[in-house]
C-alpha cells in the first residue's frame, strides 16, 4: 500500500494507455500495456509519482521542513492520507521543488542517487530487512529520538539497524523531477 500521486496537468504528450481490466488478456497484452504505461509517465514526469508509506512519509516530512524553512504556506494536513488533498498550483509546486533541492544541498553528502535519508518514526528494520523485537527498538529510539533523521544506520551491539522509514535521492528526485511539470496535484 502507498499513495498514488496525480498532476492536475491536462495537457500530455502522447495518449495515456488504456485497457480494460473487466476483460480478458493475454500475459503479452498485459506488458504491452505496462511497456506502453511505462513510456507514457517517463515522456510527462508530472503525469504520475507512486510511493509506499514507508518512502513517502519521509518526502512528506522533508517537504515540511522545507517549506518552513522557506516561509511557503502549504497545508500538509493530509498529506499523509489518500483524500484528495495536495497542492492547487503549477508555482506552488515550483516554490516546494526549489526549497526541497535547497534543503538538500545544504548538507553537501547527500549527492548520490542511493545515498538514503532515514527518519525514525517509530519502526526498525535489521540490515536484512527484518523488523527489530521491542527492547532493542527502545535502546535505538534512545540513540536517535522519533521525528530525527540519519544519513546512515545505527550501530548498537546486536549489529547496524535502520529506521524503516526511508527515502533514497533517486526517489526525492523523482518528486522534485513531478513537482516541475505537474500543475499541482492530488494524492490518493
Amino acid at each position: 500500500m502507498g499513495v498514488d500521486i496525480y498532476g492536475r496537468k491536462t495537457d500530455w504528450k502522447g495518449e495515456r494507455p488504456e485497457i480494460d481490466w473487466n476483460e480478458d488478456h493475454t500475459e503479452e497484452a498485459k506488458d504491452e500495456f505496462f511497456k506502453l504505461l511505462h513510456e507514457f509517465e517517463e515522456n510527462n514526469p508530472g503525469y504520475y509519482f507512486r510511493s509506499n508509506w514507508w518512502g513517502w512519509r519521509p518526502i512528506v516530512m522533508l517537504s515540511e521542513i522545507a517549506a518552513a524553512n522557506e516561509g511557503l504556506e502549504i497545508d500538509f494536513k493530509y498529506w499523509g492520507s489518500n483524500d484528495g488533498s495536495g497542492l492547487e498550483t503549477q508555482e506552488q509546486c515550483n516554490k516546494l521543488a526549489d526549497a526541497i533541492e535547497k534543503l538538500i544541498a545544504t548538507d553537501g553528502g547527500f549527492v548520490e542517487d542511493f545515498d538514503t535519508l532515514y527518519v525514525n518514526m517509530g519502526s526498525w528494520t535489521n540490515s536484512q530487512g527484518g523488523f527489530v523485537d521491542e527492547a532493542i527498538k527502545e535502546e535505538l529510539n534512545k540513540t536517535l529520538p522519533e521525528g530525527r533523521v540519519a544519513f546512515t544506520g545505527i550501530v548498537h551491539d546486536e549489529g547496524v539497524f535502520y529506521p524503516s522509514h526511508s527515502a533514497d535521492k533517486r526517489h526525492i528526485d523523482n518528486f522534485i523531477e513531478f513537482l516541475r511539470d505537474c500543475n499541482g496535484f492530488t494524492i490518493w
